[in-house]
């Protein structure tokens, strides 16, 4: 029997969350249907707490959220999305990273973005379960930002965005007093000093390949993702994409890569064996910023800052989906910034 219009199978409902760092909320959208299904409110002290960040913890059924302007790291059961409990770590958290398994957070710091900027070297690292902060480590460099914690939970790396450094930080040694990690230049034109503010390369996100051997680095001063040996930071490749690379990332089997390019209003798609890379845009696309992929990486959602709106990508036909007006109840712009789907 033919159906019609009113008989279609409806789709499952899948969740992605957006912080909207310009409404203090997060949207939570429907990315198989396109749609808004409501917003939770972040605002806790009217002075513009501005949500960063998202990670989701499907195990333990809960999300967490940065707020930059606050200081505070907030945590929302994943099922009712009512507020738990939060911590405040001050100067300016912006990144995290999660550990599931055994339910810590780490966190790193903002940079100089949009008149704000934070000199503060610090990475905290949280117990999840009680919100409470474990320990910190100083890398020496300012502005800590990208992030990306092994597979076991025994390394992370972070990345100063001013300093063109990444570091190696064994996530036991957090509070360890004097501890300094290991730390590698991004590139060999940049001074051996991390303590220099050079600018050469603004490191953005950090990923690690599955199997951790790789780490690959946003350059948003170069326009290139650079990819480096963990066992010994040694550089492998580069790879040259729009103007200013954001947010990216790496599909489960590490063959490809998905890339918000914040100036270039484009996403670039890299395909890491054979080194192709093709280009997805929209006229309305400005100012591109987070990038999330789906359970089974066949939908990608982008965020856009100046237009206001999320892209939903079918990336194996590497059409657009949807586009999703985001706040558009209020006169305030919603400045999209974090997204992150639920499995």
């Amino acid at each position: 029997m033919l159906m019609g219009c009113d008989d279609r199978i409806p789709q499952e409902v899948q969740k992605a969350y957006i912080t909207l760092q310009g409404q203090d909320r997060i949207a939570v959208v429907d990315i198989n249907g396109g749609d808004i299904m409501h917003y939770v409110d972040v605002d806790f002290t009217n002075t513009g707490d501005m949500p960063h960040y998202i990670v989701i913890d499907e195990t333990h059924n809960y999300w967490y959220c940065t707020l930059i302007a606050n200081g505070t790291i907030l945590k929302f059961d994943l099922k009712t999305d009512e507020l738990v409990d939060s911590v405040f770590v001050g100067n300016m958290p912006a990144l995290m990273e999660l550990d599931e398994q055994r339910e810590y957070l780490y966190v790193s710091r903002f940079m100089p973005m949009m008149g704000m900027s934070t000199s503060s070297q610090l990475v905290h690292k949280i117990d999840a379960q009680n919100m409470t902060i474990v320990g910190t480590v100083n890398v020496g460099a300012d502005s800590p930002h990208g992030i990306a914690l092994s597979s076991d939970g025994s390394t992370l790396w972070v990345a100063s965005n001013q300093a063109s450094h990444f570091f190696k930080i064994e996530t036991n040694r957090f509070g360890e007093e004097n501890y300094q990690p290991d730390n590698f230049r991004i590139g060999s034109d940049v001074p051996s000093s991390y303590e220099i503010n050079d600018g050469f390369y603004n490191a953005l996100e950090l990923e690690l390949s599955h199997d951790n051997t790789k780490l690959f680095i946003s350059c948003s001063n170069s326009n290139e993702i650079r990819v480096f040996d963990t066992s010994t930071g040694d550089s492998l490749d580069s790879f040259s994409v729009g103007m200013m690379p954001w947010h990216f990332q790496l599909s489960k089997d590490d063959s490809q890569l998905f890339v918000a390019n914040r100036m270039g209003n484009s996403i670039s798609i890299i395909n890491i064996l054979t080194e192709d890379i093709s280009n997805l845009d929209d006229f309305s696309m400005d100012m591109m910023h987070g990038c999330a992929l789906s359970g089974n990486d066949d939908i990608l959602v982008v965020t856009s800052s100046g237009s206001g709106n999320a892209y939903v990508y079918d990336t194996k036909k590497e059409t657009l989906l949807y586009t999703i007006k985001l706040g558009i109840d209020s006169t305030t712009d919603p400045l999209p910034t974090g997204a992150a789907v639920v499995q």
